[in-house]
């Protein structure tokens, strides 16, 4: 005699299985999944940022070193070419003198006019022509410390950029075990494993969140 067909109501072995199961799992995957592309899309944004930001600071530092390269050349031909107009001055040979001062940078030859005016030879109390605040190298390194300044402020940025994106691909990783730990618990026929990877898919989710809220966003 065979045995009797089971009932239909007979319990399947997997306890978190039913609509209720699902009910539970389900606003678990849709918010996780949200809250993923969110995050990864912030991710990306503030990347952007941090590279935009790193350019910049690295264009004024470029034009900051070439700005002192080109003072640092100006100073040594202006030093020079004073040196051998002085002592043409002194030799009293104005046709090499004059041939000297035409050698000087636009700029220069107005400093140059106005220390000659002062009677240098005869005054002691005069100084160098380059002592003047006028003079255009100290006009060029004050627009390279500038540069320099402004390539600090963008480091600054570019790097607090850099941790922001790096916060927001930490919570995208975090999303992601969520998803697998969510998907998971409903592959166990253990009620206790499956709420336990249930709550802990929760649990890392409220964690995300609060994390995301907390951090700054780019649109």
């Amino acid at each position: 005699m065979t045995d009797p067909p089971n009932s239909g109501d007979e319990k399947s072995p997997r306890l978190f299985t039913g609509h209720w199961g699902e009910l539970a799992i389900a606003p678990i995957l849709s918010a996780t999944a949200v809250a993923a592309a969110w995050s990864g899309f912030q991710a990306g944004k503030w990347g952007g940022a941090m590279t935009v930001a790193f350019n910049k600071a690295s264009v004024h530092r470029t034009v900051a070193a070439s700005d002192i390269a080109q003072a640092s050349r100006d100073l040594a031909s202006d030093r020079a070419t004073f040196g051998s107009f002085v002592l043409a001055l002194g030799a009293v040979d104005e046709a090499t003198a004059a041939i000297l001062f035409t050698e000087f940078r636009d700029k220069v030859q107005p400093l140059i006019e106005g220390w000659l005016a002062k009677d240098p030879f005869n005054d002691a109390t005069v100084g160098s022509p380059f002592d003047d605040e006028t003079y255009t190298v100290y006009e060029t390194v004050e627009t390279a410390s500038s540069d320099l300044d402004d390539a600090e402020v963008f480091t600054a940025v570019a790097l607090e950029a850099k941790g922001n994106a790096g916060n927001y691909t930490l919570a995208t990783v975090i999303f992601a075990i969520v998803l697998f730990l969510a998907g998971l618990s409903r592959q166990f026929a253990i009620r206790a494993v499956t709420i336990g990877l249930g709550a802990v898919a929760g649990s890392l989710l409220v964690a995300g969140v609060i994390a995301l809220i907390a951090l700054p966003t780019l649109i």
